[in-house]
């Protein structure tokens, strides 16, 4: 369900998936470049902002992960889970809505 005034098109569509698919490899990187190069796309804008704020969010679980021993057994886990968000963001992404990540802090406005 879209909440925007009109729908996006294929490129925004096509645009805001490849970014949750390059979140993968690059963490906060892509979402941050298109954040940044694409604020005219009101769609493309709103993804890169809840990719962005997964990554920062995915970051600083494992700075806190990485302090313990436990924790780090944990981050093969957090990573196989970032991974299955992100495609599932960009399988949204390419339907035209912007997923909400879950247990994410809302950093960037």
């Amino acid at each position: 369900m879209s909440t925007y005034i009109q729908e996006p098109g294929q490129d925004s569509k096509n645009l805001a998936a490849i970014t949750h698919v390059a979140s993968i490899f690059f963490a906060f990187i892509a979402p941050l470049l298109v954040y940044l190069i694409k604020s005219d796309d009101e769609f493309v804008k709103a993804t890169a902002k809840e990719g962005l704020n997964f990554a920062i969010t995915v970051l600083l679980i494992y700075i806190v992960l990485g302090i313990s021993v436990i924790g780090v057994a944990l981050m093969p886990v957090l990573w196989l889970v970032t991974v299955v968000l992100y495609i599932l963001a960009a399988k949204a992404a390419s339907e035209g809505q912007v997923y909400r990540f879950p247990f994410t802090w809302r950093l960037v406005k």
